[in-house]
């Protein structure tokens, strides 16, 4: 079975789909089209990553258009997907141990289940405080997410590597621990509002802000502040996070950043009501 054609068979079969579609082309082109957003590529972007004519991408979009994506572009679609996802969700950094290196080619090959085992298995080997478990609990929730990414398993392998970045003295490299974080922001922007999507935003609120705590660098503070703007978190914790950044940077130079830079928006409103205190 194609590649789309099994995606809208499995979206059918949804008791409550997020969206009613009246035909598989419709589905198909909402797809592409979400594809694109998602990753925030333009159509002469997606074309040329899919060796096709841009009126060949508009084609795919058009829910119009009576023709089906045909079974190898479906294919295509399929392999610029998981790279796009995992470009967005972890860098090989060098040297790059074996294990990581395993996982990563296990993924882009689609073995995931495999992945799954073999990261399982590190787990089970690696001692409780080793700095490098973080990483492979990352890494075992990604090999669990990219196929479901509503999974049980998933979301504990999430959760625990969040919790483990920033505890304890051993840390990881730093860019290892902006991976996971960034990972995990990735997803954070990708899911719709509601309860799930504030509790992930705790999360790596709950990872910057120990991190901040064992290094001293304000940079965690700021990136806390943007997650509870972006997830949005209730405002109690948006004012303590810039009561906090206050205490560090002064009141007037973070009020200056969140009134310039836009991710902050959703500080602003601090400043309109009863302000943080002087």
């Amino acid at each position: 079975m194609a590649y789309l054609q099994q995606k809208w068979t499995e979206y059918s079969r949804l008791p409550d789909p997020p969206r009613r579609y009246s035909h598989q082309r419709e589905f198909e082109a909402d797809w592409v089209g979400g594809l694109r957003r998602r990753y925030g590529l333009s159509q002469e972007a997606l074309a040329a990553l899919a060796c096709v004519s841009v009126t060949t991408v508009q084609n795919w979009e058009n829910p119009a258009s009576r023709k089906n994506i045909a079974p190898h572009n479906q294919e295509r679609l399929r392999e610029i997907e998981r790279a796009l996802w995992m470009q967005a969700h972890v860098t090989l950094l060098e040297p790059c141990p074996p294990h990581i290196r395993a996982l990563h080619d296990l993924l882009m090959s689609h073995k995931d289940a495999s992945a799954q085992g073999l990261a399982e298995y590190l787990l089970q080997m690696l001692p409780p405080d080793d700095p490098e478990r973080a990483r492979v609990l990352h890494w075992a929730g990604l090999a669990h997410s990219i196929s479901d990414p509503a999974s049980a398993k998933a979301r504990a392998y999430q959760q625990a590597a969040l919790a483990a970045v920033g505890n304890g003295d051993r840390s990881l490299a730093a860019a290892i621990e902006n991976e996971i974080l960034g990972s995990h922001f990735e997803d954070l922007l990708a899911q719709p509002a509601g309860p799930e999507r504030q509790e992930k935003a705790r999360w790596i609120m709950a990872a910057c802000e120990r991190l901040f705590e064992r290094d001293g660098q304000p940079a965690y503070l700021w990136n806390a502040l943007e997650v509870a703007c972006r997830a949005p978190l209730p405002e109690a914790e948006r004012y303590r996070l810039v009561e906090r950044l206050n205490a560090v940077l002064g009141e007037a130079r973070v009020r200056s950043r969140i009134e310039r830079e836009e991710h902050f928006a959703g500080a602003r409103a601090l400043y309109t009501t009863a302000g943080p205190a002087h």
